[in-house]
């Protein structure tokens, strides 16, 4: 019985060195893995927000080194970073029917090609690249950057809009002329106007009141 128990406190001895061998070697090797991938994330986070940007001024996209050093972000060697630009998702594929048919008004602007896909990849002389890391974005959430896409927009969408281009204020002009035709002048009955004003003045909160 003492024999035994004398085995059994030998092989706990082997077992709880080997597993502190384990952990020694473990806990460091994790550590490296959790910075080596939150680098890798942030470093997918900030090209996904500064792409859009620099495609619209013209400027050419970071490379992985750049990240590196100017953030100090550091993931290792024999990784590359991947950038594209399409318009290959359900939603895009469902609308360019119906997109294709509205090309021809003016001031109707709703890009389909928003899909940012940013990704790390690791290569090596052995193999194909591997996907490590992969992000996506939607660049361009369709709302108004400037005022003439406000009002233009709408006004595109609106039959009326291409009547006043034609000069109809002019037949306007002559009807109105007529006693019980007053409410058809083009002061009254403005077409293709779009409000972007909408807020009644009295409605809106001047001051940092209680109310406001």
């Amino acid at each position: 019985m003492k024999r035994a128990y004398g085995q059994a406190l030998i092989e706990l001895t082997l077992l709880i060195s080997v597993l502190g061998m384990l952990l020694l070697w473990a806990i460091p090797e994790f550590y490296e893995r959790l910075q080596q991938r939150y680098a890798g994330q942030q470093i997918l986070a900030m090209h996904m927000q500064q792409a859009p940007l620099r495609d619209y001024a013209g400027i050419e996209q970071w490379d992985i080194q750049d990240y590196e050093d100017k953030f100090e972000l550091q993931i290792g060697d024999g990784y590359k970073l991947e950038s594209n630009l399409s318009d290959s998702y359900a939603f895009a594929a469902g609308m360019r029917p119906l997109w294709r048919l509205l090309d021809w008004q003016s001031g109707f602007s709703l890009p389909l090609k928003t899909l940012y896909s940013a990704s790390l990849q690791y290569v090596s002389e052995e193999s194909e690249p591997l996907p490590w890391l992969s992000y996506l974005r939607l660049s361009d959430g369709w709302a108004p950057k400037h005022l003439h896409e406000l009002i233009g927009r709408p006004q595109a969408l609106t039959t009326s809009h291409y009547l006043q281009q034609i000069g109809f204020n002019h037949v306007q002009s002559l009807v109105s002329i007529l006693p019980f035709a007053r409410e058809f002048a083009p002061s009254q009955l403005r077409l293709g106007f779009v409000d972007i004003d909408v807020v009644p003045n009295g409605s809106v909160c001047m001051d940092a009141g209680e109310f406001c």
